[in-house]
């Protein structure tokens, strides 16, 4: 695949025609053409189906679309920002992490007048490693589950990844008042006390798909609830006796949940282990911006507050 083919594809779709988009890009429509049916040759399905007034996305062919003009976006970005030997410039690809966007925060705030420019993404770890691997994100922060874990590290290195260990993470339950577990201020909760209430699926969480499998495994008593946002989830947690399972930072903690008044309980007796770590591209040698944002999360793991 080349960028030359996304740009290819966004064209076609900008102009709803092959014969157009060739026109627009000063290429003979055969020439195009052929540039098309080699990418679904390569994705293995069909990006345009062809009607009477053109050609249109496929299903598929949508979601490639989405993926080519994030990609393009990003290449123009790049491309428009002019060199100078003193920027400072950091691209980052993150499984949900609220220590990475506080590490990166402050990294702006040291530099913001010094041409500080970047990029922080939230993505799944399969996203972090095509964006790392193809060059679109300098480094990518991710967060490994024990029962998962050696299949993402093999991933991580078939792609020409290395992985860095950050800190170990618990994992906790998250409840809310009107839980009847919210008022015995435990120390501690086991998944049994968890599997008679609702179970809150947040899927812009990393931990949510492999502590979905586990609570399946407990046999538990009522449906999970799906959202796709944490202020729905904090409502929810909130309002009734939903629970939801995630990792925990004191910050985070302060600024998000206590004031929706949720309250963090260590699980007792958790079947996963989980780590977050960064991954860089094995053969290239990381930024000075780089190394300063590690840094500065090195420092707040160092608090101790997870």
């Amino acid at each position: 695949m080349k960028i030359e083919q996304l740009q290819q594809l966004l064209k076609i779709v900008e102009e709803g025609s092959i014969n157009e988009a060739a026109k627009e890009l000063y290429i003979a429509r055969s020439s195009l053409s052929t540039s098309m049916k080699n990418l679904e040759r390569e994705l293995g399905a069909q990006i345009f189906s062809r009607n009477s007034k053109g050609v249109c996305l496929t299903d598929f062919g949508a979601d490639v679309y989405s993926q080519a003009k994030d990609i393009c976006s990003k290449i123009d970005f790049i491309q428009s920002v002019p060199y100078e030997e003193d920027r400072m410039n950091l691209s980052i690809s993150s499984m949900y992490c609220s220590l990475a966007n506080d590490a990166f925060v402050e990294l702006y705030q040291r530099h913001f007048r010094d041409n500080f420019t970047g990029s922080i993404e939230e993505c799944t770890l399969n996203e972090v490693i095509r964006q790392v691997n193809s060059g679109l994100s300098e480094i990518g922060m991710v967060t490994l589950f024990s029962d998962s874990e050696s299949v993402a590290l093999k991933k991580i290195a078939d792609n020409h990844l290395e992985f860095h260990k950050l800190i170990d993470r618990k994992l906790h339950a998250i409840i809310g008042p009107k839980n009847p577990l919210y008022a015995e201020e435990r120390s501690s909760v086991g998944l049994d006390d968890l599997k008679d209430f609702p179970y809150i699926v947040n899927y812009a969480s990393p931990s949510d798909y492999s502590w979905e499998r586990t609570l399946d495994g407990r046999k538990r008593k009522r449906a999970e609830i799906h959202v796709s946002d944490l202020g729905c989830a904090l409502r929810l947690i909130n309002a009734t006796e939903a629970i939801m399972i995630d990792t925990y930072d004191k910050d985070t903690y302060a600024q998000f949940y206590a004031p929706n008044g949720c309250k963090f309980i260590p699980l007792a007796d958790s079947p996963l282990a989980c780590k977050l770590g960064w991954v860089k591209s094995e053969n290239k040698t990381i930024s000075k911006a780089a190394e300063e944002f590690i840094a500065i999360i090195n420092v707040k793991a160092s608090y101790g507050n997870f």
